[in-house]
């Protein structure tokens, strides 16, 4: 899909946002009800629970209200609360081998099978029948939604839809961070490469921003980065096990691509690294705080037996992901200080490489403007 630059935009009218979108309680109900809970909702991958009767607690989720569970039907998204007094039954990311594949409640007894039937209720002589409640979900590259929106069509044109393939890959980890700024900030800064070069002096030696690339949907842009030639100048300590790590892996030999970068409005990414697949979900939870819960997947040799490979990885990403937390805490500071003193000011895009951020504004708009 063809889209004009950001300089070409700004000779029309600025897409920037207003700054009181940052701060109003309104705004924020407006994306809650418009964006998230008509959205298609990411609640995790297939890879979370690869055998009949896994099942995975999704903490972030109600609170861990939410299970992830492989039954004869797939992998079903399910209830975490006993029917009976409302308790919370599992933990973590297990087996439900061990109790002959059923969810036991474990202060009552109350059994269901892996598919929230319920078989039985202790002392009770007929069974209550409450069964827990479930959520329908579509799979796109095993990524699995629990929203109204068709994420395959959303994804239909996808062009990297093929550098997102899980096939080979396993499920590693999730770190879960949680933010006080407005979720948009963190989209911002993710959506713009104005800043690599100056502000992640690792990523910077890493990526090629001089190769950026868009790729625009509806509900989406792409960036693609190119790769430093041979990693042989690593900016810092931390990207110079990772560029040891990737060389030493590849036998010398560049990868593609630095980087893919994919986001699914409004808050989903989805991140292609040389032999690494990152999922990351911004979840707002008041109109100045988020969560960001970031999942990692590795093809299975290197899971299994690289693990330099993957704490070198990590820790690059975790580098890179503390100065990008600088950026967004410094822009919601001054993002405040404007609203508090009933200031609105908007900056000009930088294109390209702040071209994906004017689409991203562009979207908001469209959703949330008219309803104002």
């Amino acid at each position: 899909m063809s889209h004009p630059t950001a300089s070409s935009l700004l000779t029309q009218t600025s897409p920037a946002l207003p700054i009181d979108w940052y701060f109003d309680p309104k705004i924020f109900s407006l994306e809650q009800e418009l964006l998230f809970k008509r959205g298609a909702n990411y609640v995790g991958h297939e890879l979370m629970t690869p055998n009949q009767g896994d099942f995975n607690v999704l903490d972030w989720l109600h609170g861990g209200g939410k299970m992830l569970v492989n039954n004869a039907n797939g992998i079903e998204l399910l209830s975490n609360v006993c029917r009976h007094r409302q308790a919370q039954m599992l933990q973590g990311r297990g087996s439900t081998q061990n109790n002959a594949q059923h969810i036991v409640c474990p202060f009552h007894r109350w059994t269901y099978d892996t598919q929230g039937q319920l078989v039985g209720a202790p002392h009770f002589p007929n069974n209550p029948c409450l069964h827990l409640n479930k959520t329908p979900l579509s799979n796109w590259n095993g990524l699995l939604f629990a929203g109204p929106r068709d994420i395959h069509t959303d994804l239909a044109k996808l062009g990297v839809a093929a550098d997102m393939d899980f096939n080979g890959f396993v499920y590693e980890s999730t770190q879960i961070t949680e933010y006080k700024f407005n979720w948009k900030t963190f989209i911002e800064v993710y959506l713009e490469d104005y800043h690599v070069v100056p502000y992640h002096p690792g990523l910077g030696n890493f990526v090629n921003c001089d190769e950026l690339k868009w790729e625009y949907g509806e509900m989406y842009s792409v960036q693609t980065v190119g790769v430093q030639d041979h990693l042989t100048n690593p900016g810092s300590a931390v990207y110079n096990r990772w560029h040891q790590q990737v060389k030493r892996y590849r036998d010398g030999k560049d990868p593609a691509h630095g980087a893919i970068w994919l986001t699914y409005y409004p808050a989903l990414m989805v991140e292609w690294y040389p032999h690494t697949l990152v999922v990351s979900n911004i979840i707002p939870t008041g109109v100045d705080s988020c969560l960001n819960v970031v999942e990692f997947y590795y093809p299975e040799d290197i899971a299994l037996f690289e693990r330099e490979f993957v704490e070198a990885e990590q820790a690059a990403y975790r580098e890179t992901a503390v100065e990008d937390d600088d950026i967004c805490y410094g822009m919601q500071k001054g993002r405040k200080a404007l609203y508090e003193q009933g200031i609105s000011q908007a900056g000009p895009y930088q294109s390209p490489m702040e071209d994906g951020m004017v689409h991203f504004h562009e979207w908001l708009r469209r959703m949330i403007e008219p309803h104002l």
